[in-house]
């Protein structure tokens, strides 16, 4: 009895049970049937190895959602649904919805046969290759009116693997996916909309969080768009190898583009650094699903993009939580975005698990909150505009506020300014006055100092012309008194003959002459007096050649400036220093044939005098300490416009602490009283005057060499 009733229900509500399983009965050809959970079976094939003649075999399992749900898996599956055909069409088409399955078989008898025909689809060939023009796999099946026929699919995918199951005509099927695409044309109306405008609004005001909002949004739409296949179909067809990666790269890019939005947006560098250490966190995890993905091992990378968005999505609702409690505006309104969002996406996940029905909202869902999110985000900037306008008039108004009492506290200052100022004035005037004293008296005091070493090179030079013109002058002092005796010799002879009387016999007188002449020995006395004034026109003649010298060292007859040639300049030099040389020495001169240079001749002669008198008494120094036989070589030479002088000495060197100090005023290593210590720095004044260079070598035990530069020009 039972059994007899359940038949009868059975019947009454038109429904057959085939082996166990609920058939899909279509009866209208207007509708489109969905195959759920209690008429759809499925047997999973984790090595891929079943063929259909052993599956028919097997015993299939209940599907327990009423979308078959498998998650991401490396096995195959087979599902079995049996369609019963009560409708007036005979071609029907069966959709698999789901465009992200690799691999997608369908397997049913012949008429009237045991044997299987199967048709395939695979997302790993070139879309053209498609029977039907479109992202979802389309399958055509006849089945004849009244007829029942069982059906296998075999699945296989990188990506979360569902398989949502229609059945329905031709036309009815064309008529849902051309719904379809209209929906995700106004999705993506929507999504171009809100990047070009923000967009507009990046390159107007170069802030960066309407760049990174434009890329999200767009990687947002990017990944919608891979989820539902049009990226295949549009932008890829014939590079299907693509797929598989754009289902990584594609909420790869997705994640970063919104975490580094969300650091911009809410200013979490700022704000908190804290929370933007996190976000560094999430890209670098984000980031090992791109290296697997790169690895080619594409299943872990889904799980690790998965993973990465799902603690992203955790994480940026805590802060966006966090800053909002704290009375961070945008965060406020960020909040709201990011709820709509993630409520789309649990909608989304939850129908992925099975927990909430495959239907047009939970399949639109996505789609649905990300637009939301997308307009409320670009309404959060625009806001942000307005702030940051308001934020620049509260500014210009407390700035205008500022200046006001800046330009009274200013006013005020420059009273009190002008009075400091006033008796500041007076004071440096006062003090200027002071200055001028003072560097008067330092010039003064300067000008005796350089006047003192002048002297003292002028009383140097005095010894030596004393030196030098009293040996001429002896000769002239010591002949004279001869000579006067022999001139008046001569006197009394010649009077003798002016007083000749010629009135007496000449004769004696002559003889007494003569007489006198052999006296004072007349020839002796022409002799003696052509000798005396040989020696006195000697010594006369030395006289002039000091004289001349000096007059070529002193240069008192000529302008300052004019051209000479340095070599008489150095030979006058050492004739005035003659006498200052020691006994056991050499002078070695080598002056080469030089141009004339314009100069002054006196400064440069000092110049001269000053290393020279130096040298000696370096040379007598060493003559101290030791023996030795002194040395000064002096060469002229022309090098590359310049006239080089070297003077050089083998006296006791010059260490290098002294050596930096030379050039020094007031500087010296003579004892107290011996030296001003202003010889060298003058001599520096003077080269530096010319446009001289002057370099000074020297090693302790090897002597001083002082190399000068004039230019020629």
């Amino acid at each position: 009895m039972r059994n007899c009733f359940l038949l009868l229900v059975l019947i009454l509500c038109g429904r057959t049970v085939v082996n166990g399983q609920v058939p899909v009965v279509i009866s209208n050809a207007d509708q489109v049937v969905s195959i759920n959970k209690n008429k759809i079976q499925y047997l999973e094939d984790k090595n891929h190895s079943f063929s259909i003649e052993a599956v028919q075999a097997m015993k299939f399992q209940e599907s327990p959602s009423q979308v078959p749900n498998f998650f991401i898996t490396a096995s195959a599956y087979w599902v079995k649904f049996i369609i019963s055909n009560r409708s007036n069409a005979t071609k029907l088409l069966v959709n698999l919805k789901h465009p992200t399955i690799d691999n997608a078989t369908l397997y049913y008898k012949r008429d009237s046969s045991q044997l299987f025909d199967s048709v395939t689809i695979s997302e790993g060939k070139p879309f053209q290759n498609r029977l039907h023009y479109y992202q979802t796999y389309l399958f055509d099946i006849k089945i004849n009116k009244g007829e029942t026929k069982t059906f296998y699919f075999k699945v296989d995918a990188s990506e979360q693997l569902l398989i949502p199951i229609e059945v329905g005509t031709t036309k009815t099927i064309y008529e849902s996916l051309t719904n379809n695409d209209l929906i995700f044309g106004l999705y993506v109306g929507l999504i171009l909309a809100m990047a070009i405008y923000n967009g507009f609004l990046f390159f107007s005001t170069r802030d960066g969080s309407y760049f990174f909002y434009v890329m999200y949004i767009l990687f947002v739409g990017m990944t919608q768009a891979v989820l539902q296949g049009y990226t295949f179909r549009f932008l890829w067809p014939n590079v299907p190898v693509l797929n598989n990666y754009a289902a990584v790269l594609v909420p790869f890019l997705n994640g970063i583009a919104a975490l580094e939005f969300i650091r911009s947006f809410l200013g979490l560098k700022q704000v908190s650094p804290r929370f933007n250490k996190g976000i560094n966190g999430l890209e670098l995890f984000y980031c090992t699903s791109l290296i697997f993905c790169v690895m080619g091992t594409l299943r872990p990378a889904q799980v690790l993009v998965q993973g990465a968005a799902f603690l992203g999505a955790m994480y940026v609702l805590w802060i966006a939580s966090t800053l909002t409690i704290k009375g961070v505006k945008e965060a406020r309104t960020f909040l709201i975005a990011w709820l709509f969002f993630l409520v789309s996406v649990m909608i989304f996940v939850l129908r992925n698990f099975g927990l909430l029905p495959y239907n047009n909202f939970t399949y639109y869902a996505l789609q649905i909150g990300s637009s939301i999110e997308a307009v409320l985000l670009s309404l959060a900037l625009g806001d942000k505009i307005n702030i940051y306008r308001k934020n620049q008039s509260e500014a210009r108004k407390e700035a205008l506020r500022v200046a006001k009492e800046n330009e009274r506290l200013i006013k005020e200052q420059n009273v009190i300014l002008e009075k400091e100022v006033q008796n500041r004035t007076e004071q440096l005037q006062h003090t200027n006055e002071e200055l001028k004293g003072a560097m008067k008296k330092l010039q003064d005091a300067q000008i005796k100092l350089v006047e003192t070493e002048k002297m003292a090179s002028l009383g140097q030079l005095t010894a030596g012309i004393a030196h030098e013109i009293n040996n001429p002058i002896n000769f002239v002092t010591s002949n004279i008194r001869p000579l006067e005796d022999d001139v008046a010799d001569l006197g009394k002879v010649i009077k003798m003959y002016e007083e000749l009387d010629l009135a007496k016999e000449i004769k004696p007188q002559i003889e007494q002459i003569d007489q006198f002449k052999e006296d004072i020995d007349f020839n002796y006395v022409n002799e003696e007096i052509a000798t005396l004034l040989s020696g006195i026109r000697e010594g006369a003649s030395r006289t002039s050649e000091i004289v001349k010298g000096l007059r070529s060292f002193a240069r008192v007859d000529e302008a300052n400036w004019k051209k000479v040639d340095i070599n008489d300049g150095i030979n006058s030099t050492l004739l005035l220093v003659k006498n200052l040389f020691p006994k056991d020495f050499e002078l070695v001169k080598d002056l080469a044939a030089i141009p004339k240079i314009e100069c002054a001749p006196g400064s440069i002669n000092q110049v001269f005098m000053n290393i020279i008198t130096n040298g000696i008494q370096a040379i007598k120094e060493k003559q101290q300490a030791a023996p030795m036989m002194g040395r000064l070589e002096i060469t002229t030479v022309e090098d590359r416009g310049y006239i080089v002088i070297s003077i050089k000495d083998n006296g006791p060197g010059i260490p290098e602490s002294v050596k930096k100090k030379i050039f020094e005023p007031f500087f010296t290593t003579k004892d107290v009283g011996e030296g001003t210590g202003l010889g060298l720095s003058i001599v520096q004044g003077i080269i530096e005057e010319h446009n001289g260079l002057i370099r000074v070598d020297t090693e302790p035990g090897q002597g001083t060499t002082f190399v000068i530069s004039l230019p020629v020009r």
